[in-house]
């Protein structure tokens, strides 16, 4: 695709300890048939050989910006928006990549949107050990807020966005959070007036491997619980307790203490807390998801 006439689109890429990885992720970057770009590589004062290996890279569209000291990731993205020139910003974390035709593909869907903060999400392809499958999201229209769409089984993930600039550059992340930095960019996308779209072509692949981990241990359940604590007076209570419900009883969930998670979900859906017609939705999710799981854990080889 030639850059003549089309807008140069800033890719930020935050990294830690990937050194492994980080050519092949960057690679599906520089390979983009959309060529107008320039790559923020930020690394978050990696330990290994991550300069070492940015060294090679022989592209003057890329800029590798290591930090001094580590910030448990949290100044990475916010950093690599701040330094960006483009029109438009992508973002991708270190583990996933894109197939080849993503920056064009969802440039050409947001450009025949109407507005001047707009928010793409696209549908991604999930990899697990068990092998591939497409994550779709709902259609956008119908729901009430970015934050009823996430909390009844819709994806914002990062490394699927394409996004103004300038509403990237008002919202940024917060710079203190170490858990659910995804959802609650999404929600101060909201708070400065985003406009939200979906376009359902899955463009990224999402390294999924460890998401049992990243949801059950009772060290990530008690960074899920100063999120939430953030959010309780920026959003509706049935939002709050739904989310509530979606964090910190799955967590129990896929522990071995499931009776608590049910009791909870329980609780919150008897006192009134959260709606029945989205309990209805949560409870299909939470079934398709410990299925999945259950399958993983008894396939062959497994």
């Amino acid at each position: 695709m030639s850059n003549v006439s089309t807008p140069l689109i800033s890719v930020v890429i935050p990294t830690f300890n990937r050194a492994d990885i980080i050519l092949k992720t960057l690679s599906s970057v520089l390979n983009q048939t959309y060529r107008n770009i320039e790559v923020f590589v930020v690394d978050d004062a990696s330990t290994d050989n991550t300069a070492e290996v940015m060294a090679t890279v022989d592209d003057p569209r890329v800029h590798f910006i290591p930090l001094p000291n580590n910030t448990g990731g949290t100044r990475p993205r916010n950093e690599g928006i701040e330094r960006s020139s483009g029109e438009l910003i992508a973002l991708l974390d270190s583990d996933d990549e894109w197939l080849p035709n993503k920056l064009e593909r969802q440039y050409h869907f947001l450009q025949s949107q109407q507005g001047s903060a707009r928010v793409c999400m696209t549908a991604k392809i999930n990899k697990r050990p068990e092998g591939e499958h497409v994550r779709r999201n709902k259609p956008w229209a119908g729901y009430s807020s970015i934050m009823e769409y996430l909390l009844l089984g819709n994806d914002f993930q990062t490394s699927t966005l394409l996004l103004d600039a300038g509403i990237a550059k008002a919202a940024g992340f917060d710079p203190q959070l170490r858990k659910h930095q995804d959802w609650d960019f999404a929600l101060r996308l909201e708070e400065h007036d985003a406009q939200f779209f979906y376009f359902d072509e899955p463009l990224t692949i999402y390294d999924d491997s460890d998401s049992v981990a990243r949801i059950s241990s009772d060290g990530k359940r008690e960074k899920s619980l100063i999120w939430l604590e953030n959010i309780k007076t920026r959003v509706p209570g049935y939002i709050y307790y739904g989310f509530y419900a979606k964090i910190i009883a799955d967590s129990y969930l896929l522990s071995s203490n499931k009776a608590k998670g049910i009791a909870i979900y329980l609780q919150l859906l008897f006192s009134g807390k959260i709606k029945l017609s989205h309990f209805v939705v949560m409870m299909n999710e939470r079934v398709r998801k410990l299925s999945a799981i259950m399958f993983k854990k008894i396939a062959p080889g497994r």
